[in-house]
């Protein structure tokens, strides 16, 4: 066997293990996002019930300030049935911020096994 005949294995070999790790990496990210894929969503749905209270409540920052409203406020003012997943009970809250002439508003969801990256107890 000549020299070229094992290098050209030894890429051979090498090209197949960077595929498989690849292939990897793609299988746990989809599986990462599936995982997630609830939690983003109970987010938006805490984002779309502060809509609709800070509205109500006219709660609504001067620029630079935050409006922070929990989710129990929400639920107990009726902008929100409940916040939950499989049967696990979340916590969260929700926060407006005026930046410029726009408001921003971001969801925070705390649950046995995810919570949102920033959330503050």
């Amino acid at each position: 066997m000549s020299i070229l005949n094992k290098i050209n294995k030894m890429y051979f070999v090498w090209g197949i293990v960077v595929f498989l790790i690849f292939v990897l990496l793609t299988i746990f990210g989809f599986m990462y996002k599936n995982k997630t894929s609830f939690y983003k969503s109970l987010e938006e749905k805490l984002v779309n019930a502060e809509k609709k209270y800070a509205d109500a409540k006219f709660l609504y920052p001067q620029n630079g300030e935050t409006v922070k409203i929990t989710a129990k406020e929400m639920i107990e003012y009726g902008a929100l049935d409940s916040l939950e997943y499989d049967g696990e009970i979340c916590d969260g809250y929700a926060t407006v911020q005026k930046k410029g002439t726009v408001f921003d508003f971001k969801g925070y969801v705390s649950c046995k096994n995810y919570k949102t990256k920033g959330y503050e107890n």
